[in-house]
C-alpha cells in the first residue's frame, strides 16, 4: 500500500512522539511505500531524503508559533501527496494536520491517528490560546478519523477528547526493544560512576518533565535518607537549545542543581547501544512528570528491559508501565518529599520490583512482534475494504 505519515516534527528529532511512529513506519516500509510528511524543524536538514527505508518530505513554512508552524504552503504539499496515497496517518498531537485530514475525507482516503497525548502549555493567556487552537485542531482530526490508536485507557479516557472518542479507540502498547549496550561507553560510565548511586533520568529536558521535583527529591536522598554512598542525578537526552522553547527551563534546572548541591551530570542525547549502556550503568530510572502531556514515558520500559527499577508519577498513562510489571513504585506529581522515599525505597529493595516474574511480565507486554502483527492486520484489513 501507499502509506502518508503526517507529523509536525520527525527525524532527527528525538521525542517518544517520533520515536513510536519511526519504529513502526520503518518495519511497514519493507513491505509497503511510505512517505513521511514533516516540517524543515531545522535550517540544516534536507527537503528530501531516504531514512530506513522511509520517503522524508520536509515542508517550508513561514514561522513558528510556539512549537507549532505557521505554513499555508502546507495545503498544497498535502494535497500533492493524497493524489498517490490510499491511507493517511496522523501523529497526534498537532496542530497543523486539520487542513489533510479534510482534504484525506473529501478524497475518500481512510485516516488512522495515532494519539500520544494531549498537550498542556502553561497558564498564560498566550498559552491557553495557543492551546486551545491546538486541541480544537486535534478534536476535528479525531472526528475526521476512522480509527484512532492508543497507548492505553487509563490515560485516553482521562481526557475529555478520549470520552467523546472512545468508541473510535484501539489500545496498542508501544512497541519496545532492548537496547544493545555499547561496551566502550559502557566501560566510560562505570569509571566515572565508581561507588556512587546514579538516579537517571532519560527523556528531553522540558517543563513537563518535573526534574526541579526530582533534583530536590536527590537532595534529600542524600542529606536526609542517610545514604552512605555519593548520590548522582544523571540526565541522558537533548536539552538547552536542542529542545523546543525549553532553553530557559534548561537553565533554571541547571542553576536549581547547583543551589542544592546536587551532584548532576547531563550526558545529551543518547540512541541506540549508548542509551542501552546509560541503562546499565544507572540504579534505577525515574519518570517524575508533572501533567497529561506525558502520556506513557516507553524510557520506562526500556529501563525494565534492562533490568533496572522505575519509579514514576502517579498519573494517568505514565503510571501503567510499573502497574502492568510491578517494576517500580508510582508516586503522586509534585511530590519530592514523597519522590524520594519512593526511590529509597526501591533501591534498598530491587529485588522486590527486579525478579524473573517482573522481567516475564516486561517482555510479554512489550513485543515488538505483537504492535507490528497489529498494524499488518490494519493495513490487510484496509487494503480488502478498498
Amino acid at each position: 500500500m501507499k502509506i502518508l505519515f503526517f507529523a509536525t516534527y520527525f527525524y532527527p528529532y528525538l521525542s517518544g512522539l517520533t520515536t513510536y511512529p519511526a519504529k513502526v513506519f520503518s518495519f511497514l516500509a519493507e513491505k509497503h511505500q511510505v512517505t513521511v510528511l514533516t516540517f524543515k524543524h531545522q535550517q540544516k536538514l534536507k527537503l528530501q531524503e531516504i531514512w530506513q527505508g522511509l520517503q522524508i518530505k520536509r515542508m517550508k513554512f513561514w514561522f513558528k508559533l510556539s512549537k507549532g508552524f505557521i505554513s499555508p504552503q502546507s495545503w498544497w504539499c498535502f494535497w500533492q501527496e493524497l493524489q498517490q496515497t490510499q491511507v493517511v496517518f496522523l501523529n497526534i498531537p498537532n496542530a497543523e494536520g486539520l487542513p489533510l485530514a479534510l482534504l484525506a475525507k473529501l478524497l475518500g482516503k481512510k485516516v488512522i491517528s495515532i494519539f500520544h497525548c494531549q498537550v498542556f502549555l502553561g497558564s498564560g493567556l498566550g498559552q491557553r490560546l495557543i492551546a486551545a487552537l491546538l486541541n480544537l485542531s486535534v478534536f476535528g482530526q479525531l472526528f475526521l478519523s476512522d480509527q484512532i490508536i492508543i497507548y492505553t485507557q487509563d490515560y485516553f479516557h482521562s481526557l475529555l477528547v478520549g470520552r467523546w472518542f472512545k468508541r473510535k479507540a484501539q489500545v496498542v502498547l508501544p512497541p519496545v526493544a532492548k537496547l544493545a549496550v555499547a561496551r566502550s561507553f559502557a566501560q566510560q560510565l562505570k569509571k566515572q560512576k565508581g561507588q556512587q548511586i546514579w538516579i537517571g533520568f532519560a527523556g528531553r529536558v522540558a517543563r513537563e518533565k518535573g526534574l526541579e521535583y526530582l533534583g530536590r527529591a536527590v537532595a534529600k536522598l542524600q542529606q536526609d535518607l542517610k545514604f552512605n554512598q555519593t548520590i548522582k542525578l544523571v540526565v541522558a537526552g537533548p536539552f538547552g537549545q536542542d529542545v523546543v522553547g525549553e532553553a530557559d527551563y534548561y537553565q533554571r534546572i541547571k542553576e536549581l542543581l547547583k543551589q542544592m548541591q546536587v551532584e548532576h551530570q547531563f550526558l545529551g542525547s543518547l540512541h541506540g547501544a549508548q542509551l542501552g549502556a546509560f541503562y546499565q550503568a544507572i540504579d534505577l530510572l525515574v519518570l517524575p512528570s508533572i501533567n497529561q502531556t506525558e502520556a506513557f514515558g516507553m524510557v520506562q520500559v526500556e529501563a525494565m528491559l534492562a533490568g533496572k527499577p522505575v519509579v514514576a508519577s502517579d498519573l494517568p498513562g505514565v503510571r501503567q508501565p510499573v502497574k502492568l510489571t510491578g517494576m517500580g513504585l508510582v508516586v503522586k506529581p509534585k511530590e519530592a518529599v514523597d519522590l524520594a522515599k519512593a526511590i529509597a525505597k526501591v533501591l534498598r529493595q530491587p529485588q522486590k520490583f527486579v525478579n524473573q516474574q517482573t522481567k516475564t511480565k516486561v517482555k510479554k507486554l512489550f513485543s515488538l512482534k505483537k504492535t507490528y502483527r497489529f498494524y499488518q492486520q490494519l493495513l490487510q484489513k484496509l487494503a480488502t475494504a478498498s
